[in-house]
């Protein structure tokens, strides 16, 4: 067996290590020019989001929840959460209305999910079956996609938790 020299050794090493650094000036750059209209696109969505769950409403923001008034009428609260999904973090806007009960849900972002049957946590069929809840008794899960749906039960969960620690007694 030849026996490598230090050259051998050495330059395939130090390519290896100029690609990564190379590699990782680029990402750094990439991220610098895009984090600010990432940032911009998610507080608009969370906008949307929060017009479709109280269109019209005057939303007062508290530490853990925004409050929602209509013509001075408290018209409910607005609770963003997330929990851990297949692929990430989901987050969601949670509607609640002031007697306890779930108004609407809406996904923020899940992007990690698994294309196809992860994405169905963000369809109207699924996120439907929450509405006029207190507890999240017989919520069914999407087939082949149930750590998903567990992560959206379990962020909705969490805002209902956030309105009973309000002194709301749901459930």
């Amino acid at each position: 067996m030849k026996k490598l020299s230090l050259k051998e050794i050495l330059l395939p090493a130090l390519a290896l290590c100029l690609i990564c650094f190379i590699t990782a000036g680029a990402m750094a750059v990439v991220r610098h020019f895009t984090r600010a209209p990432i940032e911009k696109n998610q507080l608009a969505e969370a906008s949307d989001a929060r017009e479709a769950i109280f269109p019209g409403a005057a939303l007062e923001e508290h530490e853990n929840y925004c409050a929602a008034y209509r013509d001075g009428t408290l018209a409910g609260y607005l609770m963003e959460t997330q929990a851990q999904g297949y692929g990430g973090p989901i987050q969601l806007a949670v509607g609640i209305d002031p007697d306890g009960r779930v108004l609407h849900v809406q996904v923020l972002a899940a992007d990690s999910e698994t294309p196809g049957l992860g994405q169905k946590i963000k369809e109207a069929g699924f996120l439907s079956q929450f509405a006029d809840k207190q507890s999240l008794d017989g919520i069914d899960c999407i087939a082949g996609a149930t750590i998903s749906s567990k992560a959206v039960a379990d962020a909705v969960d969490h805002a209902l938790e956030i309105y009973k620690s309000m002194g709301g007694d749901a459930g």
